[in-house]
């Protein structure tokens, strides 16, 4: 059984049609909404540090 044919000139006109409507101004990011991802990235990050401090222990060969 032969696959259906596909017509593609919808995606012509799609690419063809343009709008008129301009996309609204993105809000300013206010300040606490900066400091509030500058927290979680510190969070993140000293979470990392942590992680890793607390499996350095584990990752030494035992001494004999």
């Amino acid at each position: 059984m032969a696959p259906e044919p596909v017509p593609f000139a919808f995606i012509a006109e799609a690419e063809r049609y343009q709008s008129n409507v301009t996309p609204p101004e993105p809000e300013p990011r206010s300040v606490r909404r900066v400091l509030g991802g500058l927290l979680v990235t510190v969070v993140v990050v000293a979470g990392l540090l942590a992680a890793v401090a607390l499996g350095m222990p584990a990752l030494r060969s035992p001494a004999t």
